[in-house]
């Protein structure tokens, strides 16, 4: 038997999930389609969405509850942590500078 037929014969495990990966995906998906309808309709009240941002830490905690039932490990990606940190700061700041040509008068950003 030759070492690729041994391969081939190796139990396959799917690959483990790491944990944080529905919430930080709900959570893009959910703040981007909110910042694009602030940006369409401006009149629109969207303080009830700051109200709700810690269901966003109770999300986190209960998926890594889950991941880590049973008694497994629960692994954290740190490179996607950092990355993801600079595509929400990079969009926050971009969504900023929408908003303030949107509300903020003429007069006010020539000066």
């Amino acid at each position: 038997m030759t070492s690729f037929e041994q391969m081939d014969q190796a139990p396959q495990t799917p690959p483990r999930r790491r944990a944080g990966t529905f919430t930080l995906g709900g959570v893009l998906i959910v703040t981007g389609a909110l910042m694009a309808l602030s940006l369409f309709f401006p009149e629109a009240d969207f303080d009830w969405a700051l109200k709700a941002s810690p269901l966003i830490l109770i999300s986190l905690g209960a998926e890594v509850l889950l991941a880590a039932r049973g008694g497994a490990r629960v692994k954290y990606d740190w490179a996607a942590m950092v990355l993801c940190f600079l595509l929400t700061g990079g969009a926050l700041c971009l969504y900023a500078a929408a908003w303030m040509l949107l509300h903020v008068p003429d007069w006010y950003l020539y000066w």
